[in-house]
């Protein structure tokens, strides 16, 4: 943790997502937990034995909230351990689809006594008091989730001062169309669905005009993360990129005037 700083540190869990913030103040935020695919029927357990044993690197030993932005077994897989080992006083959620896997963590956040928080489009709230929180996905009034589980994902955007970071998870072009009609300007951009051609539309990266962005993919993943395309409108549009897969965990530190980076990340 730096003094002062919004911390922003990409979790290196393969091809998944697990997002870091820490406040200046010290607040903790863990937005997604990695995880497996199902159909691996590996006893491999990402949020126990990488992001645990991450944070408990960082002598982290209670978070104040956790998001989950959809669920899919490599955002939401290692969940379970955490909420167990971190007994987060918040759980920030988009929509609540009923899945199996989503309906046993909620389960467990019930017994452990967290607050449930459904957080839709148009909600802004401090996390700390220098940290603002803008949710732009789902919608609001989203009666039911979409057959695309991505199309469901919590989109938020975290500031502090002029410096901000747009966290995507797999959001889809269509949500990335309604995104781009808002204002989404933002420092830096968590690319969405780990860099895959469905995502980062010219269109929103036109909207948000980031500075950085950052990937979390595995290496050498079986879909072809990132891909190609999506590199090249990054490139076209001036965005330094950054990529779990090739630089390991990574870190941004936002003052509100300037960003720093970092990776490994500091202690």
């Amino acid at each position: 943790m730096r003094q002062g700083f919004l911390e922003v540190t990409a979790i290196d869990v393969g091809q998944g997502d697990a997002t870091l913030i820490v406040s200046p103040e010290g607040k903790t935020l863990l937005i997604d937990a990695g995880g497996l695919p199902h159909w691996m029927h590996s006893s491999f357990d990402i949020g126990e034995q990488v992001v645990s044993a991450y944070l408990w690197s960082r002598h982290i030993h209670q978070l104040d909230a956790v998001a989950i932005t959809h669920a899919h077994a490599d955002h939401i897989g290692g969940m379970i351990a955490i909420l167990q080992n971190f007994k987060p006083r918040e759980l920030w959620l988009g929509i609540d689809t009923g899945s199996n896997d989503l309906r046993e963590l909620l389960e467990i956040a019930h017994k452990l006594k967290m607050q449930i928080i459904l957080r839709t489009a148009g909600d802004e709230f401090q996390f700390g008091s220098r940290t603002r929180v803008r949710i732009f996905a789902p919608q609001r009034d989203a009666a039911t989730h979409s057959w695309r589980a991505n199309d469901d994902s919590l989109v938020m955007r975290l500031s502090i001062g002029d410096t901000s970071i747009l966290m995507e998870g797999d959001a889809e072009h269509q949500v990335e169309q309604r995104i781009a009609l808002e204002d989404a300007r933002a420092s830096v951009l968590k690319v969405a669905h780990h860099g895959s051609a469905s995502s980062t539309i010219p269109e929103l990266l036109k909207a948000v005009q980031p500075q950085y962005a950052f990937i979390s993919a595995g290496f050498r993943n079986t879909y072809g993360h990132p891909r190609r395309e999506v590199l090249a409108r990054l490139a076209a549009s001036h965005v330094i990129t950054y990529r779990t897969d090739l630089t390991g965990t990574l870190t941004f530190y936002l003052d509100g005037q300037s960003i720093l980076t970092s990776f490994p990340a500091l202690h």
